[in-house]
């Protein structure tokens, strides 16, 4: 056997989950843990142990907020055990039929947090396991403020795994003393622990032991460094491992992340520079990409199988406004201007993907227990690498589609290209509002509309006449498919915002 098995419950979580959720005495959680303790001593040191961490400080990365008012719990763990590296085997090819054999191991201990309805009648049976972001060097649940509203409003539960190595150090600049015992080999054994976590939390005595009985599926989550460790893993791990039910990969790159890496972080076996995802699945996979991603992945697209779903999102970025203010719970802190060139400041993307991608979840969780396969979305319209655009409004041909790109009072686009802005700012698109090129950076290289730019009484007759077409847009989505009737609401206030077209000075991306 590759892989460390099984699992051993020891505590449950502190802190936070009992002065937010619960009002249990300190007392009686002593008593909790001294008993599961005793009761938990591993059979060999090959099993994986999760045990609570000290109640010093609070836990990074939560999120009371949205989880509060929607009566979920919240508890972090520490898992430690020893983990499996693999090597490749033969010769890798851009199919991704990919085989592996293993390597050394190394002892590992990191974090994990759940979430999950505290009355299980509400859980749907569901478990969402995103590998958490790490390339702001610490760990970032994206995917969970992506899609925050359709999880909890649907009765998922929720587990993000600290699988990489970057994550770890993060945790340690952060809090210091909490997470002081954690300890991670390098990434090369990431996949392996990912594995791990995921048989954790199936186990009847693991982090979700209140919902064993009802636990149907595990939904494995990746975003995008941690969508390409998620096409390394589908392609090579899971054919091994057969931990998770399903895959769900957002914003991946055209390959895959290194199986291997040195001492450094340095790729020691590589993928290919175009990886698709394998044919021959037993379990559904379902892939979403923005227009960012497009130039880089045109050379892995495939056509999709009884087991594979490919939506390419119109109008969105790698990442944008809603990401960035934490789904809409936070202000924003991030805009992309530029000192050296004010004419480059353009505003970041307001690129609306959370709405197709809570419709892609919905789909793929019929998808697990067997149902109606999901719709196929056409891809965007390309010339080799680049997006082809509507001549008038400079949006993207093609794709699956929301209101925001089909009736539009604004240019969005997911190429921030020149790029424009310090950081991470050529990953967050672009926003042109039409205003009469009243911006100074409209007529520059970094305009993404058309000029002149269109005009709006020449696209729509009246603010009615704007509504009416953007309910229908809501409806068709709908019906499509690529949206869900839950957020009609939310889109409609989303179009009342769009109009009137704001002045050049009411900057939507500003702090």
């Amino acid at each position: 056997m590759w892989y460390a098995a099984g699992a051993v419950l020891t505590s449950v979580a502190p802190g936070n989950y009992m002065k937010i959720f619960t009002r249990c005495s300190l007392a009686t959680l002593s008593l909790l843990l001294v008993s599961l303790g005793a009761a938990a001593a591993p059979e060999d040191g090959r099993k994986p142990v999760l045990s609570a961490p000290p109640p010093i400080g609070e836990m990074n990365g939560s999120a009371t907020e949205e989880l509060s008012p929607a009566g979920y719990v919240q508890e972090e763990f520490f898992l430690q055990g020893v983990a499996q590296s693999y090597v490749n085997r033969g010769t890798w090819s851009a199919d991704g039929v990919w085989d592996v054999a293993p390597a050394e191991s190394a002892p590992y201990t990191i974090r994990l947090f759940v979430r999950y309805p505290a009355k299980t009648a509400r859980f749907n049976g569901v478990v969402f396991v995103e590998w958490l972001n790490v390339s702001g060097g610490s760990e970032a649940a994206v995917n969970w403020t992506m899609m925050h509203d359709e999880l909890l409003r649907q009765g998922y539960a929720y587990v993000g795994v600290g699988a990489q190595a970057v994550g770890v150090a993060g945790l340690k600049r952060a809090n210091a003393q909490r997470y002081a015992s954690l300890v991670h080999p390098g990434d090369s054994f990431s996949y392996d622990i990912f594995s791990q976590a995921g048989r954790v939390v199936r186990a009847t005595d693991g982090p979700l032991r209140a919902l064993a009985g009802k636990m149907r599926h595990l939904l494995a989550d990746g975003q995008s460094q941690s969508a390409g460790r998620m096409v390394t893993y589908v392609n090579a791990v899971h054919p091994v491992a057969k931990v998770y039910d399903g895959f769900y990969i957002h914003s991946r790159s055209g390959g895959g992340a290194a199986l291997a890496q040195d001492a450094a972080g340095k790729p020691t076996v590589s993928t290919p520079a175009a990886a698709r995802i394998r044919t021959d699945l037993t379990v559904p996979v379902f892939v979403i990409q923005t227009e960012t991603e497009i130039p880089n992945f045109v050379n892995a697209r495939q056509p999709d199988t009884p087991k594979l779903r490919i939506w390419e999102l119109a109008g969105t970025s790698h990442a944008e406004r809603y990401q960035l203010t934490g789904g809409g719970v936070r202000p924003l802190v991030q805009n992309c201007d530029d000192d050296k060139d004010p004419k480059m400041s353009v505003l970041l993307s307001e690129g609306p993907s959370t709405f197709p991608l809570r419709a892609a979840l919905r789909h793929m969780r019929r998808w697990l227990g067997g149902g109606v396969l999901p719709p196929s979305g056409p891809p965007l319209a390309t010339d080799g690498p680049t997006i082809r655009r509507d001549l008038v409004t400079g949006i993207a041909l093609g794709g699956v589609r929301t209101p925001q790109v089909d009736v539009p009072t604004r240019t969005l686009n997911g190429i921030r290209a020149p790029a424009g802005g310090p950081g991470f700012c050529r990953l967050f698109g672009r926003t042109d509002v039409w205003n009469g090129d009243a911006d100074p950076w409209d007529g520059g290289p970094g305009d993404p509309s058309p000029t002149p730019e269109p005009v709006l009484s020449r696209l729509y007759s009246s603010k009615a006449d704007y509504t009416s077409k953007f309910e229908r847009a809501i409806t068709a989505g709908i019906k499509a498919g690529f949206l869900v009737k839950e957020d009609a609401a939310e889109l409609r206030a989303e179009g009342a915002r769009l109009w009137p077209v704001p002045s050049s000075a009411a900057r939507t991306d500003r702090p």
